[in-house]
């Protein structure tokens, strides 16, 4: 009996034990993170920095996405409108709008300063609307900046180019809120610091439906968005070991949302881990489609033709 107890104490000890340290690391590691997640970024000066560079590319053929119906102002947005969630050069195959950020950064180069006037092509502004003499990329009846990234530290601007009152909303994971602006005047900035906003969100414009994009807010300034040939270029980088992200959005239409507002499928997401030494110029480029995709052309259909 006194060595069937013994045993059954030892197997009771030994669970005891696991189970202790299985709480112990989780609440080291939870807090760690924690830890992680409230230092703030150190602004130092970086001599001889390191560069990220190259290119986002489509491999195979590039499908065609069926266009966004429009449901308010179509007297000047039209019947519908191109949509944006995926761009590729036809002549280079280059990936519009791809999203390529360092994941942690806790010290590096300077962020913009705090007392910088914000003006209409200060590259942290969001633009609404159409303004081709301010603006030779603005979109009619949408925003320039479909994938829009900034520091969540510093005010951001938000302009709107054209006479229609547009209202950039952001959303976190759990879709509340971030930040909902109105936007009803022409020609007018408006600022705000969105500290909220952490890692990629979407945002919307509540009065068009056809108005859609993507926030990225980070505590850093070590990130960029491609251009129309897909490009990206990250520079004045601290030597040392990072994870490099580059996102796009998925570009399948899966269904469409109680507001007729198109809902897309999973992001095409690649991850790698890079270590970087001072004064290096790393050519990374991406390919994407990170999956096979098959292209839905469906249509969100509108009853009754309005304004």
């Amino acid at each position: 009996m006194d060595t069937i107890q013994s045993h059954r104490f030892k197997l009771t000890s030994g669970s005891l034990i696991r189970t202790l340290l299985v709480i112990f690391f989780a609440i080291f590691f939870s807090s760690e993170f924690a830890i992680a997640k409230k230092v703030k970024y150190k602004e130092i000066e970086v001599s001889n920095g390191a560069t990220i560079k190259g290119n986002a590319k489509w491999k195979g053929d590039i499908p065609t996405l069926p266009p966004v119906t429009v449901f308010k102002h179509m007297d000047k947005c039209g019947q519908e409108v191109f949509n944006p969630a995926l761009i590729v050069n036809p002549g280079n195959k280059g990936v519009k709008f791809t999203a390529v950020y360092l994941e942690t950064v806790l010290e590096g180069k300077p962020l913009p300063d705090k007392k910088e006037k914000i003006k209409i092509n200060t590259p942290r502004v969001l633009h609404a609307g159409l303004g081709e003499e301010q603006r030779p990329d603005s979109q009619l009846c949408n925003f320039e900046e479909h994938v829009f990234a900034f520091v969540n530290t510093r005010k951001i601007g938000m302009y709107n180019l054209e006479d229609l009152l547009h209202n950039p909303h952001a959303f976190g994971s759990n879709g509340a809120t971030i930040v909902n602006i109105p936007l009803p005047d022409r020609n007018r900035m408006t600022t705000k610091k969105i500290k909220r906003l952490k890692g990629i969100n979407r945002y919307q414009c509540d009065t068009h439906v056809h108005m859609n994009g993507w926030m990225l807010g980070l505590k850093h300034p070590y990130f960029a968005v491609t251009d129309k040939d897909g490009a990206y270029e990250i520079s004045d980088i601290p030597p040392g070991k990072y994870k490099l992200i580059a996102w796009h959005e998925g570009y399948n239409i899966k269904e469409f949302a109680s507001d007729k507002r198109p809902v897309y499928d999973e992001p095409h997401i690649i991850e790698k881990e890079i270590e970087l030494s001072a004064g290096q110029v790393l050519d990374l480029n991406f390919e994407y489609p990170v999956r096979n995709v098959v292209v839905s052309q469906e249509k969100m259909a509108r009853e009754v033709a309005g304004h």
